[in-house]
């Protein structure tokens, strides 16, 4: 018996030392794995930190950039509208300046279409009757883009006998038509009004479009 436990002493005392081992080895691979684990940890926390702080800078950016083009947007707009609203002004003024420019040359009509001196030391007199053909009242309103219907007088001449061309003129262009000198300056000054708002509104979209290109 006693020979029994000598021989088992041994393979005992291996056997512990097997198993001191093999648990030394165990804690010091967890201990291993659990240093990583924690080092893997803690460069993925940091890691995960970092990008959310880029992703918070990225957004801060983005959001000042975006608030910057917004402010410029307001600013070019509040500019835009400056603009336009000067224009606007400067329109109304000289459109008021034309008409009361046309409001003064309409007073003279009168005083200019009555009476005439034959010379500096003449006499006012009557001023003859001017005679205003259909034809030159037609040409006069094509000029301005004016179409005519043909006047009645002209109708009725017409109608007795008197040759027209298949445009309405010919014979019938001779015809007085009726305009006096009074209304072809006052129908002058009305043309004059508008061609002259016709220009101050294209010189002022010209204007427009010159600075909103530079």
């Amino acid at each position: 018996m006693n020979g029994l436990l000598d021989l088992l002493k041994p393979a005992v005392w291996y056997v512990g030392i097997i198993a001191a081992v093999v648990i030394g080895l165990h804690l010091n691979w967890q201990d291993g794995y659990d240093q990583g684990y924690a080092k893997a940890l803690g460069e993925g926390e940091t890691a995960i930190a970092k990008l959310r702080l880029e992703h918070s800078q990225e957004q801060q950016l983005i959001a000042e950039a975006t608030a910057k083009a917004a402010n410029q947007a307001v600013i070019d707009l509040r500019v835009q509208r400056d603009r336009g609203d000067l224009l606007a002004t400067q329109l109304t003024d000289a459109k008021e300046s034309f008409r009361k420019n046309t409001d003064l040359l309409k007073g003279e009509i009168a005083r200019v279409t009555t009476l005439y001196r034959r010379t500096l030391e003449s006499a006012p007199e009557p001023l003859p009757a001017g005679v205003f053909t259909v034809g030159f009242v037609r040409v006069w309103n094509n000029a301005n883009g004016i179409g005519t219907a043909v006047p009645a007088q002209q109708a009725r001449q017409t109608t007795s006998g008197i040759a027209t061309s298949s445009d309405g003129t010919g014979a019938a262009d001779s015809l007085d038509s009726g305009v006096t000198q009074p209304l072809v300056l006052a129908n002058q000054i009305r043309n004059g009004e508008l061609h002259s708002s016709c220009r101050a509104q294209l010189n002022r979209l010209i204007d427009w479009t010159l600075n909103g290109s530079n």
